[in-house]
């Protein structure tokens, strides 16, 4: 099995209802206040104005960390191992850090590194092994213009609508669902199977109108089970993020 392929099956690792309402007097009608109130109340957006501003706002971030599961633990093995959790930081334009948690029957617990700057990407099995050369094009994330391209995942979305309003951990969101063909992802997700039908949900911020989490239901890669449930959680957009080079003497 090439490296692609073996890295590709444990990662994958996507109307706004802002009501203010403002009432009339409870018995005189409205006064002058009220009227200056609804001249400036802001406007509702329509579905695709919020995805528009969504769109543009994910194409402007300079950085991001995020985390992702797999809900079931029921996606395709990670080096025969069960993928736990997957912890990142991207930088833009084409840098990113990446922590995988995996279980290993034998072995318990173990952490695999990913890393990359510009042209240049390493690996390292565990937290105490070296780091070793990966070939760029066997990294399975697009990461350069990560931005633009969930931005460009946004149209291709079928079926899309606003399916309610959440609280994620104190953000007042806007849940959106919707549906896309799993080669569909291939921009984002370089080495995905076809022929899956992949449901997605977005959390999206009311106030900045940001990704806050973005669930991915179904298949990606041929080996993951139907039931699979991916959860991406965004826990910090244009904080400050460094990300170098290891030592490679040295391992570090």
């Amino acid at each position: 099995m090439s490296l692609s392929k073996t890295i590709r099956n444990g990662l994958l690792i996507v109307t706004l209802v802002t009501a203010f309402l403002f009432s009339a007097a409870a018995c005189g009608g409205s006064s002058a206040t009220d009227d200056a109130a609804d001249a400036t109340a802001t406007p509702e957006l329509s579905l695709d104005e919020l995805l528009s501003e969504l769109g543009g706002n994910l194409a402007g971030m300079e950085t991001v960390k995020f985390g992702l599961v797999d809900e079931y633990e029921s996606g395709a093995p990670f080096f025969t191992m069960s993928l736990k959790s997957l912890e990142g930081e991207i930088k833009a334009p084409a840098s990113f850090r990446m922590v995988v948690k995996v279980e290993n029957p034998g072995f318990g617990f173990v952490e695999i590194s990913m890393l990359a700057v510009g042209e240049e990407a390493f690996m390292k099995f565990s937290e105490d092994s070296p780091w070793v050369s990966l070939p760029l094009d066997q990294v399975p994330f697009n990461f350069a213009g990560l931005g633009p391209t969930l931005r460009d995942l946004l149209p291709l979305m079928k079926d899309t609508g606003i399916t309610g309003r959440e609280s994620i951990e104190g953000d007042q969101t806007i849940r959106v669902e919707g549906y896309v063909q799993s080669e569909e992802l291939s921009n984002l997700i370089t080495t995905v199977d076809s022929g899956h039908r992949v449901d997605l949900t977005l959390w999206i911020t009311e106030d900045e109108i940001n990704l806050r989490q973005l669930r991915i239901d179904g298949q990606i890669y041929d080996d993951d089970g139907p039931e699979t449930s991916r959860l991406l959680s965004i826990t910090g957009i244009d904080d400050p993020v460094e990300i170098e080079l290891p030592d490679v003497a040295s391992g570090q």
